[in-house]
């Protein structure tokens, strides 16, 4: 049997969430995906150049380079016409996409049952925070606590 009171909607249970906890989880992913790309970039340095990157770099270079004078100038390095096409395609599209576009895309703010807006940073958070106490039922227990505490 369900104990009706003791029921949190999602709403209900950011609402509970102590703000500290909120802003250390988005700090904490903040600088994990900081740390993975500094991790990343310090492993690219120390290894050959991929093709995509010669490809780049030639590029940059030689923004006018027909992808013929680029395959003839790479070619010790077996770089095909097809490659030089994948890197000017995907450096297009990293160009066009603008970056207020992709957090949209990425990070919609929802609402459930008219409650607060909620957006992909708050239910991370909320994950970030059961992941710290242990369980689902350890974190309901902890919000109810601190709404007693809040509301006494």
């Amino acid at each position: 049997m369900v104990d009706i009171e003791r029921v949190v909607t999602l709403d209900e249970l950011m609402d509970r969430v102590p703000e500290h906890l909120v802003r250390d989880a988005e700090s904490r992913l903040e600088s994990d995906s900081h740390e993975s790309l500094t991790t990343a970039s310090q492993i690219d340095m120390s290894k050959e150049p991929s093709k995509a990157q010669r490809i780049r770099s030639y590029l940059e270079s030689h923004p006018n380079a027909r992808n013929k004078d680029v395959v003839s100038d790479l070619e010790k390095y077996s770089v095909t016409a097809a490659d030089v096409a994948n890197v000017k395609s995907n450096m297009k599209k990293s160009e066009g996409a603008s970056p207020r576009k992709r957090a949209e895309v990425v990070s919609p703010a929802i609402s459930l049952d008219g409650g607060p807006s909620l957006n992909l940073k708050h239910l991370e958070a909320a994950v970030d925070f059961v992941k710290l106490v242990g369980s689902v039922q350890a974190a309901q227990h902890l919000l109810i606590i601190v709404d007693r505490v809040k509301g006494a």
